[in-house]
């Protein structure tokens, strides 16, 4: 938003508000080009009113009048200047002195000298400007001799002789002038014009723009003497002139030593002053010789001459006096400016010298100060707080009496002396270390050399109590540990749940896929029994029919209660609410029967079930656990040695029966054997072998639970061997769970 938003603006007429500023600065432009014009058209008249006799131009002011106006208001003036150059050729020049004796001028080549020449003065004033500015480097007046001698030669000798070739370049073209000495003569004779116009007339624009600039003040009794001296000099100088017809121009030169105070004294605007006021009067002069053509000749080449060299001379002089005056006043300042230095440096050394003082007593750090001579030089009070030190040792001075007071404190004194002598041997040394105390306190040492410039004049001694914070840092190194270890807990924790939420997620999908498959197809096999129900006659349906339906249902009634058992078994397991139920039972008999009841999987998956046992094992074990642990083996035999036989090995014991499942199936690889067995894991993935993955981690924890257990032998490619272990006898439920288990023991036939 606008910043002045919110402001009610004054109220004016509209028509004034948007048209008038933008007329009243056309109307000051146009005024403006006006008034340059009208000044180029005065001096030039006047350039033309001086000269001799009519015959030689002296000097050509208002081409210097021209370029000061487009040095000060810019080159965008360039139309004044053209305007006034058109107007003064037009009313003022009188071309039969630039042509040859006898050459007729037609009024065309009049008209086209009057466009060409203006054009060509104005483009030379251009030119000038961009040359100044190119190489003096600024479009007001310089106050540098330097500066002063590129002008001169810039815009007195460059810019002029441009002028004077261009304008009769201009005259060459329309005809009134031809190639030869005539056209040298007249070149010549408006460079020396233009010149000693740019050097008269140039020069009082721009000094006199700016003011006294480069120059000391001046009392007005002496600006009054230097103006009267100077008026008088030239009242003289013409007043004789008028007495004595053949004296001349030499009549002014009694004003140059006025000229030279006044460029001494007041600097550019004096100088350029007194030379317009001394050319004045010379080229008056000059106007009023009346001598033969030849004397004019020689006299105005030499008095023109004498006039550029004794401007220019003046005009450096007064460049050499101001500079002077600006190296002298910048000397001044300088010399003012680092004696405020050197007081305000004073001022602050004795400020810096008390806060030293108090800041070595505010400090917490006890500071010692000593000398290469073993002199104490300066310690603060927190120094003799933190060692002790008695008034005796402290008003003595002696480092060597204060070393061997504080070295009865420490906990090692030799190793504090040694270190202590050994900086004092290399004085060049920085040492930093911790002094422990014999009262518990601990110290910050820091030791560095004190140095005058490059020069080591002493030692630095810096003691700090850190006592509190060495506990604290023991404290917080302490709880730091402690809370590493929650946090380390508690990320560990934190990722059991998280792998506990997903073995849930993972458990509960499978789970319901697989209770889904036995409910759909007893679902069928009940629709297809309806269906024959229904399509019987007389109500009577063949056993025949019915048996295999009835027998397909039933399995998946039997397949849905395992998995109905192995989420109770889950649910016992895991809350320990598992209590075995040991009866007298022939172990033969219930592994017998479990093969039976998987004897229509295997043949579904083409393997052999085969039992290797020799006889009966009778004993006493939980009848419910001990089938299901064989089922669990079973169901995996079947599922991951599909399509080799599958041999159930039976051994007794005098004391516990081995029971061995071996399949030539898939093999399990040995870094997953211990990862079986636990809950919802698998050595393989799910999508390809169905199941909850709980029947390894059932069988385990229901072995572990009748205090046996269940261990596995494989490779991958050759198949696996599990192998479970069981007591033949009931044992009591602490020696169970508390007792390591028994030696292995050799089982007979």
């Amino acid at each position: 938003m606008d910043a002045h938003a919110g402001q009610v603006a004054p109220r004016r007429h509209p028509r004034l508000s948007r048209g008038w500023p933008g007329w009243r600065r056309t109307a000051l432009l146009l005024l403006e080009h006006l008034a340059i014009a009208g000044g180029y058209v005065l001096l030039g008249w006047l350039g033309m009113v001086l000269m001799p006799d009519g015959r030689l131009i002296t000097i050509w002011p208002a081409g210097g009048f021209a370029l000061a106006m487009l040095l000060l208001r810019g080159t965008s003036r360039w139309p004044a200047v053209l305007l006034g150059s058109l107007l003064n050729a037009y009313w003022f020049v009188p071309w039969q002195w630039v042509v040859a004796e006898g050459t007729t001028v037609s009024a065309v080549q009049e008209y086209a000298a009057t466009l060409l020449t203006g054009v060509a003065r104005a483009f030379s004033t251009v030119v000038g400007v961009w040359l100044i500015r190119r190489y003096v480097g600024t479009t007001r007046w310089p106050h540098t001799v330097r500066g002063v001698i590129t002008f001169v030669v810039v815009a007195g000798l460059g810019h002029s002789a441009i002028a004077a070739f261009t304008t009769h370049a201009a005259l060459l073209a329309v005809g009134l002038v031809e190639l030869g000495p005539l056209f040298l003569r007249q070149t010549w004779i408006w460079f020396n014009a233009n010149s000693a116009g740019v050097l008269a007339v140039t020069p009082v624009f721009l000094a006199l723009a700016e003011g006294p600039t480069g120059r000391p003040h001046r009392a007005r009794w002496e600006v009054a003497l230097v103006t009267a001296l100077s008026l008088l000099a030239a009242l003289i100088a013409l007043d004789l002139r008028r007495r004595f017809n053949d004296v001349g121009i030499p009549l002014a030169y009694p004003m140059i030593p006025i000229v030279l105070w006044a460029a001494l004294r007041f600097g550019a605007q004096g100088a350029v002053l007194s030379c317009l006021l001394w050319g004045g009067v010379a080229f008056y002069s000059m106007y009023l010789l009346k001598v033969g053509e030849l004397a004019l000749a020689r006299g105005f080449t030499h008095y023109q001459a004498r006039f550029v060299v004794l401007t220019a001379f003046i005009l450096v002089l007064a460049a050499a006096f101001e500079e002077r005056h600006q190296m002298q006043r910048a000397l001044e300042k300088e010399r003012e400016s680092l004696e405020a230095r050197v007081a305000e440096r004073t001022r602050e050394l004795a400020r810096f010298l008390s806060l030293l003082h108090s800041s070595l007593e505010s400090t917490a750090d006890g500071l010692l100060v000593v000398d290469l001579k073993g002199h104490i030089t300066a310690m603060n009070q927190r120094f003799a707080e933190l060692w002790r030190l008695p008034a005796s040792v402290l008003e003595s001075g002696d480092d060597a009496r204060a070393l061997g007071f504080v070295r009865e404190q420490v906990v090692d004194p030799e190793a504090f002396v040694s270190r202590v002598e050994h900086l004092y041997a290399h004085p060049e040394l920085e040492s930093e270390d911790e002094v422990h105390l014999e009262d518990g306190r601990v110290f910050h040492r820091v030791s560095r050399p004190q140095r005058l410039g490059e020069e080591i004049v002493g030692r630095v001694w810096s003691f700090r109590d850190i006592t509190v914070r060495r506990q604290a840092e023991a404290e917080r190194d302490r709880l730091l540990v402690e809370e590493s270890r929650a946090r380390q807990e508690a990320e560990r924790a934190f990722r059991e749940a998280q792998k506990a939420l997903g073995m849930r997620d993972d458990f509960l999908s499978i789970a319901a896929h697989e209770m889904k498959t036995p409910l759909t197809t007893m679902q069928m096999q009940l629709q297809r029994l309806q269906r024959l129900v229904a399509g019987a006659s007389g109500g009577q349906v063949e056993a025949a029919r019915l048996k295999p339906v009835v027998a397909a249902a039933l399995r998946q009634l039997r397949r849905f209660q395992d998995l109905a058992d192995q989420l109770l078994d889950i649910t016992q397991l895991t809350t320990g609410r598992l209590d075995p139920q040991h009866e007298p039972l022939d172990f033969r008999e219930v592994v017998a029967e479990q093969l039976e009841q998987h004897a229509e999987a295997a043949q579904k998956a083409r393997s052999e079930l085969r039992l290797e046992c020799t006889g009966p094992i009778p004993g006493e074990c939980d009848r419910l656990r001990l089938g299901r642990i064989v089922g669990c083996l079973l169901s995996n035999a079947i599922k991951f040695g599909a399509g080799s036989p599958l041999t159930v090995r039976l051994e007794a014991g005098e004391r516990r029966v081995r029971l061995q499942v071996i399949d030539h199936g898939i093999g399990i690889a040995p870094e997953d054997h211990a990862r079986i067995f636990e809950r919802l894991e698998r050595a393989v993935d799910s999508r390809h072998y169905g199941g909850l993955g709980l029947g390894l981690w059932i069988a385990r924890q229901s072995a572990e639970a009748l205090g046996g257990r269940v261990t596995v032998e494989s490779e991958l490619g050759k198949g696996a061997t599990f192998t479970v272990e069981l007591p033949r006898s009931c044992q009591p439920t602490s020696m169970r769970r508390d007792e390591p288990p028994a030696e292995q023991e050799r089982p007979t036939a």
